[in-house]
């Protein structure tokens, strides 16, 4: 026996160093491949590497196989997998952001061993399992070929989808019908793009067929749509005759419910077709969408597909890789930020995003007459612009979504100018193909000139139809050299002949999609247009016009903020101000809700209205709910128009140079189309490539997509699994046991890393209490509450323990010192701060089991005259300045700030500095506020803003315009535009002649030096990246500072 085990353990150490050098010799490849030097002289040691990779892994395998367990016995207690230890390693070899390497899995599999751990599976067995599982239950990726030649592999989303369908725990979340509502508006979708069928029992009923009413009236359903929760049909009437039967003008509503017989039931009872009045012109009948589903439910589900290109690598080296996700629209907006409702769909280094959506289309087509549909494309703006056939942001005609914009004569006279704050005429996609084939047949008569002149005059330029343009301008001019008597127009008909039998899409494929534009359909994002673009501008223009005193005293104020109720981490002031041109979007948003309240002194009131307007539209942007869409869209219009105009006269020509500007116009159209803009919002995708970049950096580089494409399966096969989805397995229906199932539903360590957020229970008035040591039991008399309110004097009888925290109506957890809306016992809406929170030591029957005593304020009858929100002041003589309400009367919780402009406030304060947890000796200045009696509503703040706005009067949240006739104004702006763009033009001329002859001195040997007022600096020099990968993890890379350009 002791022969044997020395045997076992000398093949354990063979089968771990084996392990090792494979390990080492993929490193190797791996750093080989993303090596700058193309030719290092090892070429051939490279690929004898290569060579050694499948012996080592064949041999490898070997050893695993004799040196691990085999023939585990199955338990169907863990079905479907063998045993508990194989359930816990596929839950820890899929953790998204807890990926392991195979060596480190390895490792752990002969750990177990090594602890006697019973049913331990061999490494290739594990993976035997899993490729077993995503049989059943999960995707293959399909490997597809771009007309371009491009090789990449896709996750069909036709099979995420179905995975949604055969979970419980998603489905039921699922929304197919459209709801009328006349409270808040939380997403919005047209009646034409949702399903157009109601299903009862074993019959469909389809929109525009015949069917009978349990009244046995005959109608045609037009639409169904849910009123107050009821699913309903709004109908018109038929009237059967003799003659032809009749179909009437009024449009009436029943419910569903109400419906008996379908189309093919009545045909059936009449025996015949259904003769038609000449005058009715009905609909087509049957609906040729029974053709699509052979008698089965008809469903539609919008699948929004995210694409941006995205860097493999953690380390600075950027590695390019062009991703594409997408999520399931027709679930609540809440669920859609969450990262486990992202799923992958592809990735690649090559192929680019029209290339990928190509194999996209050709899935949706596939599902026949657009069960599935890509209602929108959210990206950041270049992405989106790629998406839409656009040049981008800065050419000529700049924007994606309409054809504002121009030569500069046009944008720079008093109407073009004008006219660059509103939106444009619309760009439609059939407009747009036509333009890119009109390229394409220019191609085939080898003139390019028109071609480039057609692509900047219009804006349009697809890279697929670039691809086979530069193709047909060679072979048109070589067709030409060959055959110099043959006519243009001969060689134009054979290339486009050619042109036709090529396989593969010409054109951008995004516009063959049915029931997508995309132009139209690239709502603007918050996060690249508002946070990364006109924030970003605003916080370059105050921090480079301050001085070094300036920029301590704003780092001092903004270190001083209450952050109580914003939406923002622990503000860390002196790193911003430090890394003042590196932010990312979590500062910018920062800045946004808290920049306002820190300006006095610092800027002009010029600079100041336009800090005023900015932070007001955020606030205003940032709603999910939406109570009168009218209403909003004015006062939308209204903040847009103040923004614009304020950077307006701060520099004139922005507007003219940063697209984003006029793209806020758009965001009005977007909302009306899509509802609120934070629907749009990308930052849950932008999170989500944290777990790409993980897969991409433990892949072995020899085929990224494919290995990508099939972890991204194994996570989404794992989280079905555990969710309690079912799959089927020969003639059943099956789902996981009881104990793999408990996994997701009881463990909240794995919910964290599964990034699932399991719908919380809120108990409106529930009090988090401290230790009993912390805080002792106490007498009613020795509470504030005692003596704040006579109306709960009956609690003297209970013991009471000050509370930590409470938790409001809005699910926020309010505690000492923050400020609240609340009811008293009259139901009166009252204001204040919290000064106690008290909850029962016990049970005492009649007693109130939590109370909160608050410091009452009124809220004002006007604006502050210099921040115009609403402020706070203390009651007059006579009124109560302390309210106690019960535990649950508090509604929500809000942002305030002290008017330190008013009170003069100084930094005086000192507050010692936390290092390594620690208090260390020295110490930073804070804010002292000089009083305690003038404070504002914070009305930037993000947090709570639609019910700050329901719970404060009318007049105090209705935005007012900058300038009253706009027109005017930037007729005004033009003038002085025109005189500054002058001068401008006349410098870009002087450049492009210093560029023409640095480029014949560079032909003809000599380099000149490059001129210091060539060099992009500061804000501006983000106008071709736009600094948008600031927001992807990636490190700030500083450069040592060059020579300012001198601007006009």
């Amino acid at each position: 026996m002791a022969g044997v085990e020395e045997n076992l353990d000398t093949k354990e150490v063979r089968y771990l160093e084996r392990a090792r050098l494979q390990a080492q010799v993929e490193q190797m490849l791996s750093q080989s491949e993303e090596s700058d030097d193309e030719e290092d002289g090892f070429g051939n040691t490279i690929d004898a590497l290569k060579g050694l990779v499948p012996d080592l892994e064949k041999e490898g395998d070997e050893v695993d196989e004799e040196t691990c367990f085999s023939n585990i016995p199955f338990s169907h207690e863990y079905s479907p997998y063998p045993n508990k230890v194989n359930r816990l390693l596929d839950i820890l070899d899929n953790l998204p952001r807890l990926w392991m390497s195979s060596n480190q899995l390895k490792m752990i599999l002969w750990i177990l061993k090594q602890c006697n751990v019973a049913s331990v599976p061999s490494y290739s067995a594990f993976r035997g399992l899993q490729d077993h599982l995503r049989g059943l239950c999960g995707s293959e990726p399909k490997a597809y070929t771009s007309s371009i030649g491009n090789r990449f592999f896709v996750n069909d989303i036709r099979e995420s989808v179905a995975r949604d369908f055969s979970n419980p725990e998603v489905v039921k979340h699922l929304n197919f019908y459209p709801e009328e509502t006349s409270g808040p508006i939380s997403e919005e979708f047209k009646p034409s793009e949702l399903i157009p069928m109601y299903s009862q029992g074993l019959r469909q009923f389809y929109i525009e067929e015949v069917a009978e009413l349990q009244s046995r009236k005959m109608v045609i359903p037009l639409v169904w749509i849910k009123r107050g929760g009821v699913l309903c049909a709004d109908y018109l009437d038929v009237i059967p005759a003799v003659t032809g039967w009749e179909i009437g003008q009024d449009v009436n509503t029943v419910q569903a419910t109400e419906f008996r017989f379908n189309y093919h039931d009545i045909v059936e009872h009449i025996g015949d077709k259904i003769t038609w009045a000449v005058a009715s012109n009905p609909p087509e009948m049957p609906n040729p969408l029974r053709e699509v589903t052979v008698g089965d439910d008809l469903y539609v589900v919008m699948v929004p597909m995210w694409a941006d290109n995205v860097s493999g690598n953690k380390t600075k080296q950027y590695n390019k890789h062009m991703n594409m996700y997408m999520a399931n629209l027709n679930l609540p907006g809440q669920l859609l930020q969450q990262e486990y409702f992202v799923r992958f769909v592809s990735t690649s280094p090559d192929a680019g995003s029209p290339e990928q959506f190509s194999a996209i289309k050709e899935q949706v087509q596939a599902t026949h007459t657009d069960p599935i549909r890509l209602p929108s494309l959210p990206a950041d703006n270049p992405q989106q612009s790629e998406e839409a056939s656009h040049m981008g942001g800065n050419t000529n005609c700049g924007c994606r979504q309409c054809k504002a914009g121009g030569l500069h004569e046009h944008t720079e006279s008093d109407e073009g100018y004008h006219l660059m704050h509103y939106a444009g005429l619309p760009r439609f996609a059939a407009q747009k193909k036509r333009t890119l084939e009109d390229q394409l047949k220019l191609a085939t008569y080898s003139i390019e000139a028109p071609i480039s002149k057609l692509q900047t005059t219009t804006g349009v330029k697809d890279k697929f139809a670039q691809y086979w343009i530069n193709i047909l301008l060679e072979k048109a001019r070589q067709m030409k050299a060959d055959n110099l008597g043959r006519e243009v127009d001969s060689i134009a008909a054979e290339l486009q002949t050619w042109l036709e039998e090529k396989p593969g899409d010409k054109v951008n494929p995004l516009l063959d999609i049915a029931g997508l534009d995309p132009n139209r359909d690239t709502p603007v994002e918050l996060l690249h247009t508002i946070l990364l673009g006109i924030i970003k501008y605003v916080w370059h223009l105050l921090h480079t016009e301050w001085t070094e005193a300036q920029q301590n005293l704003f780092t001092i104020r903004l270190q001083s903020t209450d952050i109580d109720s914003l939406t923002t981490p622990p503000i860390r002031a002196a790193y911003m101000m430090q890394y003042k041109n590196g932010l990312i979007g979590k500062h910018f948003k920062t800045l946004m809700q808290t920049m306002v309240f820190h300006m006095h002194g610092l800027v002009s009131p010029e600079v100041f209205t336009l800090v005023k307007a900015v932070s007001a539209l955020g606030s205003v942007l940032w709603v999910h709910e939406i109570d009168d869409m009218k209403e909003y869209t004015e006062h939308l219009t209204t903040l847009i128009g103040n923004v614009l105009d304020a950077l307006g006269d701060q520099d004139p020509a922005k507007i003219l140079l940063k697209i984003k500007l006029h793209l806020l116009r758009h965001i009005v159209e977007d909302t009306v189309r899509f509802g609120p803009a934070i629907r749009n919002s990308t930052e849950v995708f932008e999170g989500f490539n944290a777990i790409f970049r993980l897969c991409s950096v433990l892949s072995n580089h020899q085929a990224p997509s494919r290995d990508i494409a099939y972890k991204f399966a194994s996570m989404d096969r794992l989280k079905h699994i555990l969710s309690g989805g079912f799959w089927k397995q020969g003639t059943e229906w099956v789902k996981a046991s009881p104990n793999v199932l408990g996994v997701l539903q009881t463990m909240p360590i794995v919910q964290r890393h599964l990034g699932w957020v399991p719908q919380q229970k809120l108990v409106v008035g529930k009090m988090r209490t401290a230790s009993k040591k912390k805080a002792p039991s106490i007498p009613w008399k020795e509470t504030q509450s005692a003596s704040a309110s006579e109306v709960f004097a009956r609690c003297g009888s209970a013991r009471w323990r000050r509370a930590i925290s409470v938790t409001a109506q809005s699910g926020d957890s309010c505690s000492t010192g923050s400020w609240i809306f609340a009811r008293d016992s009259n139901n009166v809406t009252v204001v204040g701060h919290i000064t106690e929170l008290l909850t029962q030591d016990g049970y005492f029957d009649g007693v109130p089991t939590g109370i909160v005593t608050m410091e009452h304020f009124l809220v004002g009858e006007k604006l502050h005259p210099e921040f115009e929100m609403p402020i706070l002041q203390r009651p007059v003589e006579g009124q109560a300045k302390t309210i106690t309400v019960c535990s649950d009367a508090i509604l929500f919780g809000f942002s305030m700030q002290h008017d330190c402009r008013l009170a003069d406030c100084e930094p005086t304060a000192l507050c010692r500095v936390i290092q390594e947890r620690q208090e260390t000796s020295q110490s930073t200045k804070l804010i002292s506020h000089a009083d305690d009696n003038h404070f504002i509503i914070n009305m930037s703040a993000l947090h709570n803003a639609t019910l700050l706005r329901r719970a404060l009067p009318v007049a105090l949240t209705v935005p007012r315009r900058l300038y009253l006739d706009r027109k005017a104004h930037h007729y005004t702006i033009a003038a002085g535009l025109q005189v500054s763009q002058v001068v401008k033009h006349a410098r870009t001329q002087e450049k492009r002649k210093a560029t023409m002859a640095a480029k014949k001195k560079n032909e003809a040997g000599q380099i000149p030096e490059e001129p210091d007022d060539m060099i992009p600096n500061g804000e501006d020099s983000d106008r071709g990246a736009e600094n948008e990968m600031l927001e992807r993890e990636r490190p700030v890379v500083r450069k040592a500072p060059r020579k300012k350009a001198k601007t006009t």
